[in-house]
Parts: structure tokens; sequence; C-alpha cells
């Protein structure tokens, strides 16, 4: 299988449901919608979402039942780097290429557009996924941006911006800023598809470590964090460690896990 034109047809799925769950750019009032989808549509990879359903099909799960929630992880992810380059936390002035949102629409309704795209992300499941599975879902989700997520790996990022990072504080904010989404993700997809508690913890851990390793591989690209800390060979030793662990939680699927695992070695072998 060619991963890359399998993983550009699943992000085309993806981005058709982004579209009709966003709202229109031409909806009053205009400014916020504009911002949401300008943001939402300037060129992320859909790791997030992509693990999510690849995590529901390897418990056997159809992608009607993890699609919605797939979407809203895809929302979540963009609210947090709205509000990560705002000039209160990271100040970046560009994102993929582009101008950031305060760039283009200011700060005040960069905030907004964030905002939005996390309630949206909530209404999004609430409506549209089941009962007991559905909380489920929200308390996964709510748990992995909270003060023990992405909040708490930010707050610690901008603890140490301008002090010098030892590898206890950079694993935790690796663990928490990054790689929890990334484990939300992989066991939202276990639950969509109501498998087992053996499978969910599976699911969770590959996130974890895949997560983490997608931060490392990150720096490596950009020259910085791990790579910049410690060096560019140990950076590569340990996301390859990190992506061999991840692989091997996932024998218990058997060969249902081969698509999961050549993501993990694409994770593993990107350049951008």
């Amino acid at each position: 299988m060619n991963i890359k034109y399998y993983l550009k047809n699943l992000k085309d799925r993806i981005d058709k449901s982004l579209d009709e769950y966003l709202p229109s750019e031409k909806a009053y009032p205009k400014a916020i919608h504009w911002a949401m989808r300008y943001s939402v549509f300037s060129g992320g990879k859909r790791m997030r979402p992509i693990l999510a359903i690849e995590s529901c099909k390897v418990c056997k799960g159809r992608l009607k039942d993890v699609l919605p929630a797939a979407c809203a992880i895809e929302l979540i992810h963009t609210y947090s780097l709205i509000h990560d380059d705002l000039p209160a936390m990271d100040d970046d002035d560009y994102r993929r290429g582009k101008p950031t949102s305060h760039k283009v629409f200011g700060e005040a309704n960069a905030i907004l557009a964030g905002d939005a795209l996390l309630a949206l992300a909530f209404n999004i499941i609430a409506k549209e996924a089941n009962g007991r599975r559905g909380l489920e879902v929200i308390r996964e989700l709510s748990e992995a941006i909270g003060t023990r997520g992405m909040v708490g790996g930010q707050i610690v990022d901008l603890e140490f911006k301008n002090k010098k990072l030892d590898k206890k504080t950079l694993n935790y904010i690796n663990r928490f800023k990054t790689s929890r989404l990334f484990e939300a993700s992989t066991k939202i997809g276990a639950i969509a598809a109501q498998s087992s508690k053996k499978e969910k913890a599976a699911l969770a851990k590959f996130g974890t470590y895949l997560g983490i390793a997608f931060q490392i591989v990150d720096d490596i690209i950009d020259e910085e964090g791990y790579a910049k800390i410690f060096g560019m060979g140990k950076a590569r030793r340990e996301s390859k460690r990190l992506i061999e662990k991840a692989k091997g939680l996932l024998n218990i699927f058997g060969s249902r896990s081969t698509t999961l695992k050549e993501i993990a070695d694409y994770v593993l072998t990107r350049t951008r």
C-alpha cells in the first residue's frame, strides 16, 4: 500500500466532513466564521483524526461511528494551534507557511475563533455520539486538553521559555502538550468501536508513544527542542525506539494492525 496516497484520501474524507460541520463563511457574523475556516483549512495533515479512524477500524469499528469524533479532535487541535501562536503564548507569525490567525484577523478574533472551534467540537460529539459512548469520548477529550493535557504542557513550556530545559521537563512538555491528544485520538477510536478494555489500553499507549515520537521528529526537522538539546543522533534513536514500542503494542490485533504500523513508520520517516 502507498501510505502517502492512502493518508491523502483519508484526509480528503475528513476535510469534506469538516466543511459540512463548520458554519459557512457567508453566514453572519462572517468575520468569526471566516477566521475559523481559515485555520482549519490551512494545510494540516489530519494525523490525529486519521489515528482515531484507523484505531476504530483495527477494532472492527465503522467509519460512520468515529468520523464525528475524529472531526471534533481536529477542531480541538486547530483551536490549540490558534491559541499557541498568539503573542502571549509562542508568538508565531507563520504556521504551515501561512500567516497565523492573529496576524490575519487580529488577536481578539483569533481568540474567539479558537473558542468557537472548541465549542463546536463538543457540540458535534453531543449531537452525533450515542449516549454512554458520547460521554466517554467527552470525558477523554476534556481530560486531554486540560491541566493534565495540552494546557498543562503549554504552561510548563511557557514557564521554561527563557530557562534551560532538562530532559525530565522536556519529556513532560512533549507528553502533555503534544502526545496527550494523540493518546486521546487512538483511545477514542477504540471507544467508538466499543472495544474491550485491553484494546483501549493498548491503543491509548500506542498513541502516547507515537505522539512523543511525532514531536521529536518535528524537532529533528526544525532543528530545535529535543534535537537541539540532546543532538540529532540521540533524537533519531529515541524517536525510533518509541515507534518500535508503539508498534509492539499493536501485535494483539494481528494483521488488522498493518495500516496503523505503516502510519507509525511514516511518522518516523516524514520530512515535514
